[in-house]
């Protein structure tokens, strides 16, 4: 057998198809019986030896093929030429999901579209949802106890907000320091720590910077839930941690300061909604840092109590309301990440339109238990903290 030509050798690299064919037909004779101690020619030799080269290299791409054609569930065009393939995969956090490659087509030149795909023309509501129903949540505690916390959390505010309502436009009688559903309040607020805590170890399978985001979170919702205890009926028995108030509550604001600065400088992540998550987080402050001061002053909530009951109630509510607004933000963090929600969609409804909610319910609750004798007095006594002597 001749040595394969030149143009043999790049059929069979465009075509891993013929690579068998083309090791078959450089494969020299077997010698005869009896005709020992034969050696092929050096020419034929070296022959062989390309041409066998030639067909492993065309069988890995073959196997390469025949990978990617197992991969490949549906092939869907779409109007001006655009091609969408949607290909299975499993996600490292042990979910299925499907991930999409969009390629555009040009005179029959297909090029990658690096953009991230519209997630409404990509993304079924199957997909979605096992995006986020994943099995590494054991017995989905998780999913479950954030979506009741969602349910219950949203209730809870709504009736809030319709008691401010009718308290201003005098149709009911309400008593300012009571807390309307209080053991309801309770239990979601419990509901929500299983969900931070739980979220943790689901972190660790999505990365380090996942893994960061639970464990920030869980420390801002920490904060909140204790002063919303402890200013709640009963909270003498969270009061083991009013001497280090300040340091418990201000270690969540340091550690959101670090990762905003980090992100900003030294990831790709899109500005916008980092300064906005950033700037949120520090206007959880205005609340709880007022908090922190009068639990952390000798007999502060005491006398507060006493000069200004309805004030109390007021917080507990805002309190209450962050809880949520932490817990929907970070929910929508987790859809931005799975690319069920773009950037957009992320700023809109989990940062910017839920955080006019909240102060739409403090607006109202100031206006109907009226724990300030004027704006002013707000702002002069920091929020309440310089009502206490």
């Amino acid at each position: 057998a001749s040595p394969p030509r030149a143009d043999s050798a790049m059929r069979v690299l465009v075509h891993p198809s013929a690579a068998a064919a083309a090791a078959r037909a450089c494969t020299p004779r077997a010698p005869e019986l009896g005709e020992r101690g034969y050696r092929y020619p050096r020419a034929h030799r070296s022959a062989s030896t390309s041409s066998h080269l030639v067909a492993m290299f065309s069988g890995h791409r073959a196997r390469q093929h025949r990978r990617l054609s197992q991969n490949v569930q549906s092939t869907r065009t779409t109007g001006n030429g655009i091609v969408t393939h949607a290909s299975s995969g499993r996600t490292d956090d042990g979910s299925d999901e499907a991930s999409s490659t969009t390629c555009n087509e040009t005179n029959g030149d297909e090029t990658s579209d690096a953009t991230e795909p519209s997630t409404s023309s990509t993304l079924t509501f199957d997909q979605s949802f096992r995006r986020m129903w994943t099995r590494a949540d054991a017995y989905h505690v998780h999913a479950v106890s954030g979506g009741v916390f969602t349910v219950c959390g949203a209730g809870l505010l709504l009736v809030w907000g319709k008691q401010d309502i009718d308290f201003i436009s005098g149709g009911m009688n309400m008593d300012p320091t009571s807390l309307t559903l209080w053991p309801l309040a309770t239990f979601s607020l419990l509901v929500a720590g299983v969900c931070a805590i739980s979220g943790v170890p689901l972190g660790r399978l999505r990365g380090w910077r996942k893994t960061e985001l639970s464990a920030r979170s869980t420390l801002f919702q920490a904060v909140l839930t204790w002063q919303a205890l402890r200013l709640g009926p009963g909270g003498e028995l969270f009061s083991c941690l009013d001497r280090d108030a300040w340091a418990f509550c201000v270690s969540p604001f340091a550690w959101q300061t670090l990762t905003s600065v980090y992100i900003l400088l030294f990831t790709k992540d899109n500005k916008r909604s980092a300064a906005l998550v950033a700037l949120g987080a520090w206007l959880f402050g205005a609340q709880v840092f007022p908090v922190a001061a009068v639990l952390s002053a000798s007999g502060g909530l005491e006398q507060l109590q006493q000069i200004r009951p309805e004030l109390i109630t007021v917080w507990v509510h805002s309190l209450f309301g962050l809880v949520w607004l932490l817990n929907w933000s970070t929910f929508g963090a987790s859809l931005r990440a799975r690319k069920i929600i773009d950037d957009d969609g992320y700023r809109k409804w989990f940062l910017l339109r839920p955080s006019l909610g909240w102060i739409t319910l403090f607006a109202l609750d100031v206006a109907a238990f009226g724990p300030f004798t004027s704006v002013m007095e707000y702002f002069t006594s920091l929020g309440g903290v310089g009502l206490i002597k």
